[in-house]
């Protein structure tokens, strides 16, 4: 009877929940939504030649409501095992430092909570030169400065470090429903 029976194979030990954690991609962690008001001057100018002077015609004010927001999160195809010890079940999962994936202007009409100019003036002798180049100049500046203080609102240390504590709290349970025991560490 024993020779008829069919050989049960033996389990082979289960890899780590990493492979899972890595096809995942990016997790994003933290949504940090802005808001400020940025003041810009763009000068209309006429550098003198031979010399460091220039001569001051006017300028364009922009005064610019800017809304936003950024996501921070990590990429967790980087992610690597140490320590892993199959027997005991138990791996340390270290991560990438949070990082912006994302972060924009808002660039939707007023009503549905979008950036706006609340006022573009003009001095000097801007309003009497024909054309919009300088004023068109100063929109764009504004608009690129507050693209790069959305950026820089969103690279603190505190928000990098919610975002890992966010990270954390959503691996965790993930992580524990595999049957190991993974501790999280960050680079």
């Amino acid at each position: 009877m024993w020779l008829f029976r069919p050989k049960v194979p033996e389990p082979l030990p289960q890899p780590a929940p990493l492979i899972s954690v890595q096809e995942m991609g990016h997790l994003a962690s933290l949504r940090i939504n802005y808001s400020d008001v940025i003041e810009f001057t763009q000068r209309l100018t006429q550098g003198i030649p031979w010399t460091q002077w220039e001569l001051r015609f006017g300028g364009t004010r922009v005064l610019l409501v800017a809304r936003g927001d950024c996501l921070v999160g990590t990429d967790l195809r980087a992610a690597t095992y140490e320590n892993k010890n199959a027997a005991a079940q138990s791996a340390l999962l270290v991560l990438s430092a949070p990082t912006v994936i994302s972060a924009r202007v808002n660039h939707a009409p007023r009503d549905r909570g979008g950036s706006y100019f609340y006022s573009v003036t003009d001095t000097g002798l801007e309003p009497l030169i024909p054309g919009s180049e300088n004023r068109e100049k100063a929109i764009n500046s504004a608009l690129a400065r507050a693209q790069q203080e959305v950026e820089r609102a969103c690279n603190q240390p505190d928000v990098v470090a919610a975002a890992k504590k966010n990270a954390e709290d959503v691996l965790r349970p993930t992580l524990s429903a595999t049957g190991w025991k993974v501790q999280i560490a960050w680079r």
